[in-house]
């Protein structure tokens, strides 16, 4: 399965900031973490990183030896996300209008090949 949703790979950012964040704070190491949780340092440091995603139960367990409720790690979540896709939409607007600007039909067929290679190798 495919992990190519903007959304979900912020939502896995920002927990894992938090996370980070909240075990430095509390002067734990990595090694200590995961010893808690029952993972090795390197699997706390993707999740910490967003590179692996953390399963419900296992965010309880991180939330639990950190002393937070779980609800802590998705606080300012919502608007984020809503900051993202917004500016998100505002740019392809602003591509859409300029766009509609170029009166010359080879230059927009220009446009669009660049645009269209750019997203293949996204």
């Amino acid at each position: 399965m495919s992990r190519k949703h903007n959304d979900i790979d912020h939502i896995d950012k920002h927990i894992g900031q938090k996370i980070y964040k909240l075990r430095l704070a509390l002067g734990m190491s990595r090694q200590e973490l995961g010893d808690a949780i029952g993972v090795t340092h390197q699997q706390c440091q993707k999740y910490e990183k967003g590179t692996n995603r953390i399963a419900a139960g296992r965010l309880a367990l991180i939330a639990k030896v950190l002393n937070k409720d779980i609800s802590y790690f998705f606080q300012d979540i919502e608007k984020e996300v809503t900051e993202i896709n917004t500016h998100h939409q505002r740019m392809c607007i602003e591509v859409a209008r300029n766009f509609m600007k170029i009166n010359n039909s080879i230059y927009q067929e220009a446009v669009n090949t660049l645009v269209r290679t750019l997203a293949e190798d996204a």
